[in-house]
């Protein structure tokens, strides 16, 4: 009788084995799945706040004037000039100093003599040579006479 007893414990032992063997390769492939998403996320939200950036900056620039003017009183901190430049951004998206930031948003522009100006605006992080978001914009300057 001892005999069969001992055999159903070590049975039982080695469901509960398998059993936890089985559960932690589950574990770890659900705590990848998670580390992944919030990956997918953290980049999600880096490219939306890019093509923000972009867009604030080619609406500015669409406007026509002296977009460098405008750029620089709304975006402090920013190394512009008439020809493009440079606006700085921290991890949080926030304008700030060359010194102090995570991305940078590369303008710069090709006049034609048309009329037309080309600006291309790229956004950059700082430790990636591998350009998050870039747009191309074409203004047009009226001629009044």
């Amino acid at each position: 009788m001892k005999k069969q007893t001992s055999s159903r414990s070590g049975l039982l032992l080695m469901e509960i084995i398998i059993a936890i063997l089985f559960f932690s390769v589950v574990s770890a492939i659900c705590l990848q799945l998670f580390v992944k998403a919030h990956n997918m996320g953290a980049d999600t939200e880096e490219l939306d706040m890019a093509v923000r950036q972009c867009s604030s900056v080619a609406e500015i620039l669409s406007q026509g004037g002296q977009p460098a003017a405008q750029l620089d009183e709304i975006y402090s901190g920013s190394d512009l000039s008439d020809d493009g430049g440079f606006i700085y951004f921290n991890e949080d998206f926030q304008t700030c100093k060359k010194d102090d930031s995570q991305y940078h948003l590369d303008i710069s522009s090709s006049p034609e003599d048309t009329g037309v100006t080309t600006y291309d605006i790229a956004l950059y992080a700082n430790d990636d040579t591998e350009c998050i978001y870039s747009l191309k914009v074409d203004t047009y300057r009226q001629h009044m006479n």
